[in-house]
């Protein structure tokens, strides 16, 4: 099942959630090599949807860094059928080049998808917890602005997708210190001190680094789906599942 941000000819954003109607309920991510069939029937019905090839998509090999990667016509179809083909220990692409299709994967972190809307850019960064406190978005931002300087954070827009909830997120206190240290978490840990464990909300603390990066809060969207309560997310804090959302973003 594929749920769309923005769906036109020109652009289209979105993630595939669960679905008990398709193989291995809709998993997009070859993660048990068991699962790798029902895996690319699912990423074919999907391309297939979108009216795209497995030449037109490129993934990382996400391992919670803060590595960010600008992608080019020569990298279509990396990952798509052979995860080892995909960027090695990546965790943000980009392109300013038309006609891909850029994918990350999650089961609870935070999926970011961008455009710029003065330019052909998009973009997807995966940030875990890990991530967050490498400050990946900021890091990946950083690594545009500098690269491209006539490109402009306030031209940019943002969606912030399905995720683990602050309910949820419970954390011990060596994560706790982690995230302590960042200036955009200061308003999103509480205590609870029956259970004597901390709760964090990550993708508040990623809304805050984006607006750091100098992204304009009403360029910035919510899904507020939460992948642990919800029969359509995979939720590894649940159930240590093997499966992945795919999320997505393509410019013509």
């Amino acid at each position: 099942m594929i749920h769309y941000y923005h769906n036109t000819d020109t652009l289209k954003m979105g993630i595939t959630l669960r679905d008990l109607t398709l193989p291995d309920q809709g998993n997009m991510g070859i993660v048990a090599p068991q699962t790798r069939t029902d895996v690319l029937k699912n990423r074919h019905i999907f391309l297939k949807a979108l009216n795209l090839t497995p030449s037109h998509y490129v993934q990382a090999h996400q391992t919670h860094s803060k590595h960010c990667v600008q992608v080019t016509q020569a990298d279509g179809g990396r990952g798509f059928f052979d995860p080892s083909t995909a960027f090695d220990q990546t965790d943000a692409l980009y392109t300013l080049e038309p006609d891909l299709l850029l994918a990350i994967f999650t089961a609870d972190c935070v999926p970011l998808l961008f455009y710029d809307e003065e330019s052909p850019l998009i973009g997807a960064i995966h940030s875990g917890w890990r991530g967050t406190v490498q400050n990946i978005t900021q890091a990946t931002f950083s690594t545009i602005f500098d690269r491209h300087p006539h490109l402009k954070p306030d031209t940019f827009h943002v969606q912030l997708g399905p995720s683990l909830s602050p309910l949820h997120f419970e954390v011990d206190k060596d994560v706790y210190e982690q995230f302590k240290g960042l200036n955009e978490a200061s308003d999103c840990i509480s205590y609870d001190s029956a259970r004597k464990k901390w709760h964090i909300d990550n993708r508040r603390v990623v809304k805050n680094q984006c607006l750091k990066a100098g992204i304009l809060e009403e360029n910035i969207r919510l899904y507020p789906l939460d992948t642990y309560e919800s029969p359509y997310g995979f939720s590894y804090r649940e159930n240590h599942t093997p499966r992945r959302h795919l999320h997505f973003i393509w410019r013509k």
